[in-house]
């Protein structure tokens, strides 16, 4: 049975006095993909922050319900902790509920094993984009968002994000993924939030 996780009909969010998305009307559900496409300043950063608990602006006097489930945003902005190892982030971040032999396949499977007892602050914008989504792998949450998902991925990265989603979606786990435009790499039936409209 599917979870009706957001319900919203008139979500207004901002910073200060300025608003930058206005009367939304959203209903996302656990069993279902969303992509959130807009350009420049139509909000998306804001909307995932929101949906994934992270907003710090202004709701004004939106209506919104949400049910308890576990997000995890990849926001564009890193979400790793820098003074401390590749290894000391994924325990960390997944509360030491993985075993250390299944953090070593997972990051083995990422390109990342090589790394992990390196600090963060000496990665490129690349390894942490691949971390990220590792430990993504690591925690699967009931949903997960993830901003500007192809920045900073090469090709095989690309290639290892898009495995991540068709398993997710296999497992029935809810992505929300934005961008400034449809990506068209993954699979047809993500519902699309545009905010251009």
């Amino acid at each position: 049975m599917s979870i009706n996780y957001l319900s919203a009909k008139n979500l207004t969010l901002g910073y200060g006095n300025s608003i930058v998305i206005k009367n939304l009307a959203l209903s996302l559900y656990d069993n279902k993909d969303y992509e959130v496409i807009g350009r420049n300043g139509a909000g998306k950063s804001t909307l995932l922050n929101f949906i994934s608990n992270n907003f710090q602006g202004n709701k004004f006097d939106s209506k919104f319900e949400f049910k308890n489930l576990r997000i995890l945003e990849i926001s564009s902005e890193y979400t790793l902790i820098e003074n401390l190892t590749l290894i000391e982030n994924c325990l960390y971040l997944t509360k030491n509920s993985v075993s250390v032999d299944s953090v070593d396949k997972v990051l083995s499977d990422y390109g990342m094993n090589h790394f992990k007892e390196d600090l963060i602050q000496k990665f490129s914008s690349g390894m942490i984009k691949r971390s990220e989504l590792a430990i993504a792998h690591l925690i699967n949450p009931e949903i997960l968002c993830i901003d500007e998902p192809l920045n900073y991925l090469d090709k095989d990265g690309s290639q290892l994000l898009i495995q991540l989603l068709e398993k997710r979606s296999n497992d029935t786990r809810s992505t929300i993924l934005s961008s400034q435009e449809s990506l068209n790499l993954f699979k047809s039936d993500y519902e699309t939030i545009n905010l251009n409209v």
